[in-house]
């Protein structure tokens, strides 16, 4: 690694480590805010996807456009528009396939532990976690408070061991530039 690669301050990769603690903070307190958003910005990116998809139409040549291309652009972006004015009914759409998936999974969990239970003794510690695997999937499905929570608390972990491993590396690159400098002047 080369002097150039370190020679960003240590304390600004710290200070963005402090500040996705703090965020992951907020995003914990503040499940439903954090799912609104989510719910919004996926909106925009299918608004986004449907422009990219019509415009792409319009630029190619009228031997290459299909009808196919255009109607399914103009469905996307329709569907973009109601997301992004209706977040409720895509907040509930982003929470059931979510308890779906974590359903899923739980389900999966528990049926691989249970046929593996003659060949491995602890089979019931995944199957307790399918087990509550399955159950917070179907709060999921059914509330879209509690898949707001989970979503959140999942989102949050993210940040907050995104943050930390800032923190950690601030310190360590400090120390590394420090060691660089006294082996330089040596």
């Amino acid at each position: 690694m080369t002097r150039s690669a370190i020679s960003r301050k240590w304390w600004v990769i710290l200070l963005q480590g402090i500040f996705m603690i703090v965020l992951s903070i907020i995003i914990f307190n503040n499940p439903d805010a954090v799912l609104s958003t989510l719910a919004f910005m996926l909106g925009v990116i299918v608004i986004a996807t449907g422009l990219i998809g019509l415009i792409a139409w319009f630029v190619i040549t009228k031997e290459k456009r299909d009808m196919f291309s255009l109607i399914g652009s103009s469905t996307v972006l329709i569907i973009g528009i109601i997301m992004v004015t209706n977040t409720g009914i895509t907040m509930k759409a982003i929470t059931l396939l979510f308890g779906l998936l974590v359903a899923a999974v739980g389900v999966i969990l528990i049926s691989g532990s249970w046929n593996e239970r003659k060949k491995w003794s602890l089979w019931w510690i995944i199957a307790s976690i399918g087990a509550i695997a399955l159950i917070l999937g179907i709060k999921s499905i059914i509330d879209v408070y509690s898949g707001a929570q989970s979503i959140s608390i999942i989102i949050g972990i993210s940040v907050l061991l995104s943050g930390i491993g800032l923190v950690i590396l601030s310190f360590l690159k400090k120390k590394i530039m420090i060691v660089v400098d006294n082996k330089k002047y040596k």
